[in-house]
């Protein structure tokens, strides 16, 4: 059985698709059948993000129904798999919003998980990858203005049927500037299910075009990505590191 879960954030930047991959890498790590889908139609990044901008079928090609999603899959030199989206301007303008969710969902027995990087903000981009998923996490920084539009994308995302699982803090710092889990969890009703150390090997691993976890498995930020992993799909991250040894 399949399960679908979508990486959502109020606002670009706070290092959802970074997440989306590292997820689905830690994933792959441990043995798991994942793919990672980019379903930012507008201003996908995975592919760029990963060293492969440009690939012979994306996303935009299965929404326009010129290709199966099954073919627009590729592995990653990492492990991880994923379904990368065009970065070419004239398929941003004419996303093909409607058939999103319907192929999203046709990945459905092919992977054990499937991961959703969706668009930012609170549009209909992101309403209809997330419409496609059993279940959300949601990115924020641990800032105020962050957080609180973080309250506005699990609204929209719950109106929309959708459960949100929990709240993923990136580049947590620990410093007295930041707002503290229990004060996060406070403001949004929903639990801080992983806190993302602030790591320079995630700024290496990017520059490299590699997943951090793959790159630097024992950075901090690797890590906690494998534990949030683990944590979504009902395991215990020392269990699985066990077992891959």
């Amino acid at each position: 059985m399949t399960k679908i879960i979508a990486i959502a954030s109020a606002k670009g930047g706070v290092g959802k698709t970074t997440a989306a991959v590292n997820i689905g890498t830690a994933l792959a790590r441990f043995g798991r059948e994942a793919v990672v889908v980019d379903a930012n139609l507008s201003t996908p990044n995975i592919g760029i993000q990963l060293g492969a901008p440009i690939t012979p079928s994306s996303v935009h090609d299965a929404v326009k129904g010129k290709e199966s999603i099954r073919k627009c899959i590729y592995t990653h030199p990492s492990g991880v798999r994923i379904a990368p989206a065009s970065i070419a301007l004239h398929q941003a303008k004419n996303p093909g919003l409607k058939k999103l969710k319907s192929v999203i969902k046709d990945l459905e027995g092919t992977h054990e998980v499937v991961i959703v990087d969706s668009a930012p903000g609170l549009g209909d981009e992101m309403v209809s990858a997330v419409s496609a998923a059993d279940e959300v996490v949601v990115i924020t920084t641990a800032d105020l203005p962050a957080v609180t539009d973080a309250i506005k994308t699990i609204e929209t995302i719950e109106a929309n049927g959708v459960t949100v699982v929990g709240v993923a803090l990136n580049r947590v710092r620990n410093d007295k500037h930041e707002m503290k889990a229990d004060e996060v969890e406070a403001m949004l009703e929903r639990p801080v299910i992983a806190s993302i150390p602030e790591d320079e090997n995630i700024r290496a691993a990017l520059k490299k075009s590699e997943p951090v976890v793959f790159l630097s498995p024992d950075a901090p930020s690797s890590t906690a990505y494998k534990e949030l992993a683990a944590l979504l799909i009902g395991q215990k991250y020392e269990v699985l590191t066990k077992i891959k040894k």
